[in-house]
């Protein structure tokens, strides 16, 4: 039995590993596509590119481990079966479940194993790799600069360069256009240009990282608003220089390790525990400000005539909250009692106050809105950590029974099976992600939407394949229909 546990865990390691990383390098190279523009003619170092990439590859894990599961379970099985050796273990007394048995363990610890890779490792790779790329696209903007087309990252400029070079920072065909107020503003133009760095100084109270442009040979238009003397005439001045420099402040430009503390409080950045504690904290918020914004909402429309209010015969006191900041009236005063003028003002101040409380309403609403979408990324994120491997072992529970039914090893029937199920699962998990993102059902409900759908398969086809069921068999379908058209015609 030993050597069988062997064999089996042998049989499924191979294709599993080969599997995985073929899928690891698609959607790597899929990131990088995504990515492109940001990364590209940066001047970026190796170490950061291959940091990047090992934290990118951390994040992806959650959507290859499924696919190289479900496939390396068809293959192995379709193996099996296509060489008669389930065939002769079934023979020899062992049930589907006997021969599954080995790999079950196996897939129990890499279940267990991603979950706590999704709940300690996965929050650390999204927040190094998004890190990484905000610092890669916030940093030397200049390096960023492509020829020939205009460059806008840096507030109120717009720079051009036909040629550049990104060694020694020179530039050729400098053309620059600086926004100004009202409009109004400068375009430069230079035959040639530097470009440099200031450091900082060592006062961290100053601020001294600018990017130094320096412009030899050019000219410079500038727009001057209309005067008295001159309304319709010299719209611009212009002039010559054989040097000057730009200075572009860099301060937001530097890549700096606080910028981990803009995602540290983001939900993907969480375990789980750490999510419970914000969910917990979340909902108080939002208890809390349903409260006040009921109280608002009474206060703004509500007139309490003390007469009215109904008091508490033990300790004297209204029944009613804030009454102090109710107005209180001792008379009734309707609006036939009012002239002319005073009705024009009752009632243009009932119209204020309506629109104060609708306007108020719409904004809390919307805010309200708000904070109910980024509760169900949290609660989203919290199912998310136990989701992955609960998928794990469903599709491992569709992929061996698949395969020992369809009977077919290889890259062939397999690979088939293999990317509709798991194209089934990908779908259902969007869509599942989807329906909780926009509110239509609840949280628990969209986020296992893969599981509820994939479960009654994996059970059905484990069924079937136990009791050696011909499901994929073409024969059996042609026997039952010429049974039902032979009894039609009869």
């Amino acid at each position: 039995m030993k050597k069988l546990n062997i064999f089996i865990i042998k049989s499924f390691v191979g294709p599993f590993m080969i599997t995985f990383f073929i899928a690891m390098f698609f959607l790597v190279m899929q990131f990088f596509w995504k990515y492109v523009d940001d990364l590209m003619g940066k001047g970026l170092e190796i170490s950061v590119l291959l940091e990047l990439l090992f934290y990118v590859s951390a994040t992806l894990i959650p959507l290859a481990l499924p696919l190289a599961v479900l496939f390396s379970s068809i293959m192995t099985f379709g193996n099996l079966s296509e060489k008669n050796e389930l065939t002769a273990l079934k023979s020899s007394g062992l049930s589907l479940f006997r021969v599954m048995r080995p790999m079950l363990i196996f897939i129990i610890a890499l279940s267990a194993s991603a979950f706590y890779f999704s709940n300690y490792v996965l929050p650390i790779a999204n927040l190094k790799w998004r890190t990484i790329i905000y610092n890669i696209q916030q940093k030397k903007p200049t390096f960023g600069i492509t020829e020939g087309i205009f460059y806008n990252d840096i507030d109120n400029y717009s720079i051009k360069v036909e040629e550049k070079n990104d060694n020694t920072g020179e530039l050729v065909d400098v053309l620059i256009y600086e926004t100004g107020v009202n409009g109004q503003g400068k375009t430069i133009i230079a035959e040639r240009g530097e470009m440099l760095k200031s450091a900082d100084s060592e006062d961290t109270t100053i601020t001294t990282n600018f990017l130094l442009l320096k412009l030899i040979n050019g000219s410079m238009y500038e727009q001057i608003g209309p005067t008295i003397k001159n309304a319709s005439g010299a719209p611009y001045q212009k002039s010559f220089f054989t040097e000057a420099i730009i200075k572009f402040d860099l301060s937001s430009f530097d890549m700096q390790e606080e910028s981990e503390d803009l995602f540290k409080r983001d939900f993907e950045m969480m375990n789980y525990l750490q999510l419970g504690i914000a969910l917990d904290s979340l909902e108080k918020i939002n208890d809390t400000l349903s409260v006040q914004f009921e109280k608002n909402v009474q206060r703004q429309i509500t007139i309490v005539n003390p007469d009215l209010i109904t008091r508490n015969e033990e300790n004297d006191s209204t029944l009613l909250p804030a009454e102090e900041s109710m107005v209180k009236i001792d008379t009734i005063i309707t609006l036939s009692d009012l002239k002319q003028m005073e009705y024009s003002a009752a009632l243009t101040a009932a119209q204020n106050k309506i629109r104060a409380t609708k306007d108020l309403i719409y904004t809390q609403t919307i805010i309200r809105n708000g904070r109910e979408s980024s509760l169900r990324d949290y609660k989203a994120a919290w199912h998310k950590k136990f989701t992955l491997s609960f998928a794990i072992l469903v599709l491992f529970f569709i992929g061996a029974p698949l395969g020992a039914i369809i009977r077919k090893g290889g890259l062939g029937a397999p690979l088939v099976f293999a990317t509709l199920f798991f194209l089934l699962y990908y779908i259902l998990m969007i869509s599942g992600e989807n329906v909780v993102e926009s509110g239509l059902v609840t949280v628990w409900k969209g986020m296992w939407l893969s599981a509820f759908i994939l479960t009654p398969i994996g059970i059905f086809l484990t069924y079937k394949a136990a009791n050696d069921s011909a499901l994929f068999d073409r024969d059996v379908y042609k026997k039952f229909f010429r049974k039902l058209i032979g009894k039609e015609n009869d």
